[in-house]
């Protein structure tokens, strides 16, 4: 696409919105950020961009100046239904997401991974596999380097491997990639979605523009998932934790495949990744490897070389006799659920914060696991009335005293685990903010 000279506006002044604004400029745009943010908060981004000729308005989007426009850019954060998104779209401006405005200038293949949990470790993993084939890859989307970073930096790779969220993928027109990886589905985010049927469909948009030729790797085990599948032109790749006869499947102490008339095995012994939930992940990291080429022993060393991600089921520490695990990303309950399944000891569960309009109720489906529970932040109310009648609960003030109160009612062989099932922004920056102010706690526990 051409934009020399027209005039495009960014909405949003995030890491994927600046880098949205310096693309755009590179390829000879007048562009305009905006921000809902006061000046003062987003000081440093001002500067930065006005130094590149880009025009900077913080504090609210002033609607009179859209007019004129040939392209608006949505950021991740901002709603795309919002009523002046809706209305620049009815007069014929063309309104888009960052992710969506990048892919215009890429050609190399894309491998693109969404679901509600283990994003972020699937796409790292299967960068890992790819790499330690030889293959150059870029990682990044919404984790890393939004992919406007890619196409500014002019260093090519073979594959290009991105986490896409269903905020992304409303925003999308022609993104397009050749493989696509859905690994589950759960409630979550429906402060933003209308309802689950709105996220769903949002996330089942990254199969809309694929062909015959593109490949879709699918969780076979949920039916909300492979009901998609008349809908998609890709060719299926299913992956399973029963055994089948197709695809990537668990069998025994085995992860099995049989693809495109090939047929292996691997163990799953001694595999870093723990917990029944990353099966799925392993699995749909290893089927996008075969499909790359990559053959069986390579995929087996790379496996086993993977580091675990920070803040995902990551071992913090012991203390007499008690083990300490950091799963901060686990923002909905789905994940906290999925973090319990790990592990065949009691556990000692902190958890609260920010709820995203989900349906805490479900946790009592993991009441079994626990030992007690240690509640926090805004939701803590509603998950002592969901989990109160079931096993212990405490209230703490701060994360010091979540991790002190969690190691008095825990016993020694127990697990103390952080798996929030709620946003952080009530009590912490973000999910990174709250797992290392609990690794912290636990060192000066153990002080």
């Amino acid at each position: 696409m051409t934009l020399e000279g027209k005039r495009v506006i960014v909405v949003g002044m995030g890491r994927s919105g600046q880098a949205a604004s310096k693309l755009l400029k590179a390829k000879g745009a007048e562009v305009l950020v905006t921000d809902m943010r006061p000046e003062g908060e987003v000081a440093a981004a001002k500067g930065e961009l006005e130094a590149l000729g880009i025009e900077v308005k913080a504090g609210g989007y002033d609607p009179d100046v859209f007019k004129g426009v040939s392209l608006v850019v949505l950021s991740p954060g901002v709603d795309p239904k919002e009523a002046l998104w809706q209305g620049l779209r009815e007069e014929g401006i063309e309104v888009v997401g960052e992710l969506e405005l990048a892919s215009w200038w890429v050609s190399e293949p894309i491998i693109a991974v969404t679901g509600t949990n283990g994003k972020s470790t699937t796409t790292s993993l299967i960068g890992h596999l790819l790499r330690m084939a030889g293959k150059r890859i870029f990682v990044g989307g919404n984790i890393g380097a939004p992919l406007s970073e890619y196409v500014l930096d002019g260093e090519r790779a073979d594959l290009l491997v991105l986490e896409v969220s269903s905020f992304q993928l409303e925003t999308i027109r022609g993104f397009r990639p050749h493989i696509s990886v859905f690994l589950n589905i759960s409630q979550d985010h429906l402060d933003r979605h209308r309802d689950f049927r709105e996220y769903l469909l949002a996330k089942a948009r990254i199969f809309e523009n694929q062909r015959e030729d593109d490949f879709a790797v699918l969780n076979r085990d949920d039916p909300r998932i492979w009901g998609l599948i008349p809908g998609i032109r890709a060719r299926p790749i299913p992956f399973s934790r029963m055994k089948t006869q197709e695809g990537v499947f668990v069998d025994g102490d085995s992860i099995r495949w049989s693809l495109s008339g090939e047929e292996g095995e691997i163990s799953l012994g001694g595999l870093p990744l723990m917990g029944p939930h990353n099966l799925e992940n392993i699995m749909a990291s290893l089927a996008v490897a075969l499909i790359c080429g990559v053959g069986r022993e390579g995929i087996e060393e790379a496996l086993r070389s993977f580091e675990p991600l920070p803040h995902r089921l990551q071992f913090v520490g012991e203390f007499r006799g008690v083990s300490f695990y950091d799963d901060s990303k686990a923002t909905n309950p789905d994940a906290t659920l999925r973090a319990l399944e790990a592990f065949s000891r009691p556990v000692v569960l902190i958890a609260g914060g920010l709820n995203k309009g989900l349906d805490l109720g479900v946790l009592r489906e993991g009441a079994d696991r626990l030992r007690a529970i240690v509640t926090m932040g805004e939701s803590a109310s509603r998950l002592e009335e969901v989990l109160g009648k079931e096993v212990p609960a405490v209230r703490a003030c701060s994360m010091d005293d979540a991790v002190r109160k969690a190691f008095l009612l825990a016993r020694p062989g127990d697990i103390v685990l952080l798996s929030p099932a709620c946003a952080s922004f009530d009590m912490f920056r973000d999910y990174k903010h709250r797992g290392e102010a609990f690794q912290e706690a636990v060192r000066r526990l153990k002080g």
